[in-house]
């Protein structure tokens, strides 16, 4: 008598080889979706939600969706083992969050620390960001050259950004409350009717 086949998919979890070539340059990305690494393919003309994820919140998923449900682009998460303003992420730790996907939606891992380096990965794609992050792009202190040089490689890569806002201190603040005077055509804000989530991943920290 045939036994009916079964799937025995191993979890996925990144081991130190996968993470070196990452982190060394060998390999631009990784993408794992549903647990699995999936095989490597083009990544170009997406929606990417980058971020620490720490932790993964209701806000990162809703704002994926929304900018998903406007733009019509296929939607990851993406996390940089490195960033301009954080430490490196560790393996123990990245596999960590990781598994905060688990069946949310397909996550890339990769070592672009700036939105510069990611659109010369995520080419012709959009960005989803919230306001606190469309602050800090428009600081002239996270670029390592001209922030002018940094937003024309941005653009000849075809990218841009689709901007959510959140309440700061009582008060909505959304894509209009930043200034980005000659850089206007890179932005669209995300009505707030689309979406809105108020708390920060800091302030979800502080009740952990």
């Amino acid at each position: 008598m045939l036994r009916p086949y079964v799937l025995n998919l191993k979890i996925y979890k990144m081991d130190e080889l996968d993470y070196l070539a990452i982190l060394k340059g060998i390999n631009n990305y990784i993408i794992i979706e549903n647990s699995q690494k999936k095989p490597h393919k083009s990544v170009e003309k997406s929606l990417i939600l980058s971020g620490s994820f720490n932790p993964l919140h209701d806000g990162h998923v809703g704002l994926l969706k929304a900018a998903r449900d406007i733009t019509n682009l296929d939607p990851f998460f993406e996390i940089s083992i490195s960033n301009v303003d954080k430490k490196t992420i560790n393996l123990n730790d990245l596999n960590i969050r990781i598994k905060q996907f688990d069946n949310v939606g397909k996550l890339i891992i990769t070592n672009s620390p700036a939105f510069e380096d990611k659109s010369n990965i995520f080419k012709k794609s959009i960005f989803a960001i919230g306001y606190d992050t469309a602050i800090r792009i428009m600081d002239e202190k996270y670029y390592k050259d001209d922030i002018l040089k940094s937003f024309s490689n941005i653009n000849n890569n075809e990218c841009g950004f689709i901007v959510s806002g959140r309440s700061v201190n009582g008060d909505y603040k959304d894509l209009n409350d930043i200034n980005i005077a000659g850089f206007e055509e890179l932005f669209t804000p995300l009505p707030k009717e689309n979406f809105r989530f108020d708390i920060s991943s800091t302030e979800l920290r502080k009740d952990l």
